[in-house]
């Protein structure tokens, strides 16, 4: 996929300005995580699944533009009590079979995450300080599944429509 195909779907599903997830590819790109445009920026570079993976887990962690290398490098590394890394079970999400994702929680100090897939509550890193305030990005469920129809070559309708679809699967269970 062209990294400027996946910063449109990023921005659009997640409502954030192209610009800000334009400005995270690059950090991204500069540091060597993704690949990086030649010659002609007309011509941006293809992404491989490991690479839209860290796009979306920057732009999910999004902590500030000088916090992307260590945001991406602290979430993809969080394991939950079965010993599964974070970046794995988002990519699975991606790029697997469709998955029903109830909410993404993801808080920044420390780093942690709070995830349903399928009904099962999962938590990736230290739980959750009961006695402070913590900075967190919370990521509608919904708003991940439709990421991950379009990454997977649905347009943004079939992509709405699955999400409905899983919507309604839920509301019956």
């Amino acid at each position: 996929m062209r990294k400027s195909h996946a910063v449109e779907i990023l921005a659009r599903r997640l409502n954030i300005l192209p610009s800000r997830v334009h400005h995270i590819a690059a950090r991204l790109a500069d540091d060597g995580q993704i690949s990086k445009a030649e010659g002609s920026r007309r011509y941006p570079p293809e992404l491989n699944e490991i690479e839209v993976t860290r796009l979306v887990l920057a732009t999910l962690a999004d902590n500030g533009l000088g916090n992307v290398h260590s945001s991406v490098e602290a979430f993809s590394r969080l394991t939950s009590q079965n010993g599964l890394r974070f970046g794995d079970a988002l990519s699975e999400v991606l790029f697997g079979p469709p998955a029903d994702v109830g909410h993404v929680i993801l808080r920044h100090d420390p780093p942690g995450v709070s995830v349903i897939i399928d009904g099962a509550h999962h938590v990736y890193g230290s739980d959750t300080p009961t006695k402070t305030a913590a900075k967190a990005s919370i990521v509608p469920g919904y708003a991940l599944m439709a990421i991950a129809a379009e990454l997977q070559g649905h347009v943004p309708t079939q992509a709405d429509s699955l999400v409905e679809l899983a919507r309604l699967q839920r509301a019956f269970q």
